[in-house]
């Protein structure tokens, strides 16, 4: 009797691959030893201009003429029969189209011969494009006179709110740490405020006239990571140009790089180059170039178990914790949930042109209850949704019934909805409250929401909530 596998590798025959490369978001393409073109999905058609038909059994280069053999990943899997993983290429296609993509290429071997290779690509080139004008945007900036004052986007440690203990040694002492030019690196879970404290460092320290520039690691491929950090020379690939890289632009200043352990250990190890040289060479270049940056890196993992894990390289580890700093989670500061929320509340006063003067005390005894698994950000993102809502000076109890899904949400309901057990009981009393409510009032939504001392909003999300529908709803 076939087992479940059997049928399942009987099934997997040429043409329901082909269905399933054809559903796939990125580009198939499948060549033989030849580097003639076996198969080519609809995804790499889109992109490309060009219909599968005009495609298959053609020779790669007549294909895309721009392209050499040294240039593709294709051509040099089928002839080395090394996978390539990660490729960045840049490329001119049979209409003339210039491609931007991402390709990872593998060899089809069969009985120890090398018959094709495979590689799957992804279409980076809006991507690229919004990096490029990043990194120009980015450059300007650091052209930009400097002069002393903030533009609304610079922090200091002044603007890092909190009393507790912790928080405020470990400002005092990036407060000195500022003064120097040693590497610093921050640890702290998500929403803690990272970059806050790393702007804090430049915009305190002799470099504050300089550039400060931030890059997520996490955002980009390493190869065009690798490209926006260290700059491109022309030639180094099809189309690349003369261009420094952040490393540069930052030069005299401070880059702050965040999840560095995103970053693979090759790209690892030409950061730690930077740290120990101070030198950067740009992609295809031939010279290295002084830069005087200091480098503040960020994990949202600690570094104890980045190491264990091999996601980051201890070398590099040692030479960027010249400073290590972990940022509390604000679980570990409860007591300054009250002082950021005022604070929450008068930003977006400004924001929102309210006036909010005062929190309800039950209200803030909720903010404090709770373990705020997003830290200071999802804090700021709850004051922000009851501040849309909030008009009558007050910030209250209320106004928890607008917030929209969230782990938040989430608490609200099965903490304090759930009391001794009773959690269904007190919904099916309010559920038939609300019921009886609208039939006296002839499903008049509004009539019914002032008699309850409810506004419209709340009443309407609890008809969600309880899944109460009415045939003719009433203003």
């Amino acid at each position: 009797m076939a087992t479940a596998h059997d049928k399942l590798r009987n099934s997997l025959n040429l043409n329901i691959i082909k269905h399933i490369f054809n559903t796939l978001d990125e580009g198939i393409l499948v060549v033989d030893s030849n580097c003639k073109v076996l198969f080519y999905n609809q995804t790499l058609s889109k992109y490309e201009g060009l219909e599968p038909q005009n495609v298959v059994g053609k020779l790669l280069f007549d294909v895309f003429p721009s392209l050499t053999p040294e240039e593709s990943t294709l051509y040099q899997v089928v002839m080395t029969g090394e996978p390539i993983t990660g490729r960045f290429q840049r490329y001119i296609n049979y209409n003339g189209r210039q491609l931007q993509t991402v390709n990872t290429t593998i060899p089809i071997i069969e009985e120890g011969e090398i018959v094709g290779a495979l590689e799957v690509s992804r279409d980076m080139s809006v991507i690229i494009d919004l990096t490029d004008k990043v990194a120009e945007l980015q450059q300007q900036k650091a052209a930009r006179p400097k002069f002393p004052g903030s533009n609304g986007f610079r922090f200091s440690f002044a603007d890092i709110i909190g009393s507790n203990r912790k928080i405020r040694e470990i400002i005092e002492g990036l407060k000195k740490v500022a003064r120097t030019s040693s590497s610093v690196l921050l640890y702290g879970e998500t929403g803690t405020g990272k970059e806050l404290f790393a702007q804090s460092i430049h915009y305190e320290s002799p470099r504050k006239n300089h550039a400060f520039i931030a890059q997520n690691c996490a955002a980009l491929p390493e190869s065009l990571l690798e490209s926006l950090l260290f700059g491109t020379t022309r030639g180094s690939f099809t189309g690349a140009l003369d261009k420094p890289g952040l490393f540069e632009q930052a030069h005299g200043g401070t880059i702050l790089l965040d999840e560095i352990n995103s970053m693979g250990f090759f790209l690892q190890a030409k950061i730690l180059r930077v740290l120990q040289e101070g030198l950067v060479r740009r992609l295809g270049g031939a010279e290295d170039i002084p830069v005087n940056v200091r480098i503040i890196a960020t994990t949202n993992e600690k570094p104890s178990v980045l190491l264990k894990a091999g996601k980051l390289r201890k070398d590099l580890f040692y030479r960027l914790s010249v400073i290590y700093v972990e940022i509390p989670a604000l679980r570990e500061r409860i007591e300054d949930v009250e002082e950021l929320a005022r604070y929450f509340v008068a930003k977006y006063n400004s924001k929102f042109n309210k006036s909010i003067t005062h929190i309800d005390d039950r209200l803030l005894k909720r903010l404090q209850d709770y373990r705020w698994p997003g830290n200071v950000r999802e804090l700021e993102h709850v004051i922000e949704a009851m501040m849309n809502f909030a008009d009558d000076g007050r910030l209250t109890m209320q106004y928890l019934d607008y917030l929209g899904c969230s782990a938040f949400k989430d608490y609200l309901e099965s903490e304090y909805c759930v009391r001794n057990g009773i959690r269904d009981d007190i919904g099916l009393v309010e559920k038939n409250m609300i019921i009886n409510m609208l039939d006296e009032y002839d499903g008049n939504i509004s009539h019914a929401a002032k008699a309850m001392g409810l506004k419209r909003q709340a009443l309407q999300y609890r008809l969600k909530k309880y899944n109460i529908f009415l045939k003719d709803q009433k203003a």
